[in-house]
């Protein structure tokens, strides 16, 4: 019975402490105006997101100038990539000598090498001018010259 009589003691003590009629403390950086300002809290989370969300929606629309720009800074990296192609025929014409070919062969072997070199030029070429429609046809030339080379000569060399 004593137990009983203090823990109902102990709940008479708490329980004012706990049904306090104070406000509770406002959001941080927000006045308080007596009214609840969750909702200012979570309208200015929103407006955020959808800030982010019509961002992300609408950045992936490009403007026809960023496009553009896109388009060149793309077609600089492949003249880039062309002018390594042409200087990269160097290094397959040093490998002539491991291959030990016939003179047939030999010739077979500095065609397509000069070739490829060509096409590679015409390619920095079209690149550098922004020519994008003239690619793709170059590039599906360059790996046939690649492939045929491939299809003669890689047995030689391993």
């Amino acid at each position: 019975m004593k137990l009983q009589n203090l823990a109902i003691v102990i709940v008479a003590t708490l329980l004012p402490a706990c049904t306090s009629t104070s406000q509770p403390a406002a959001h941080p950086g927000l006045p308080d105006t007596g009214r609840p300002a969750l909702h200012a809290v979570s309208d200015a989370r929103l407006r955020q997101l959808m800030d982010q969300i019509n961002g992300l929606m609408f950045d992936r629309f490009k403007t026809e100038p960023d496009i553009d720009r896109e388009r060149r800074n793309y077609a600089l990296k492949m003249a880039d990539a062309a002018d390594k192609l042409g200087s990269a025929v160097d290094v397959i014409l040093s490998r002539l000598p491991a291959l030990n070919l016939n003179p047939d062969e030999q010739t077979a072997f500095h065609a397509l090498a000069g070739k490829l070199r060509a096409q590679a030029t015409i390619l920095n070429t079209q690149a550098k001018l922004n020519h994008i429609d003239a690619i793709e046809p170059t590039l599906e030339q360059i790996t046939a010259t690649c492939s045929s080379c491939h299809s003669l000569f890689r047995k030689f060399g391993n």
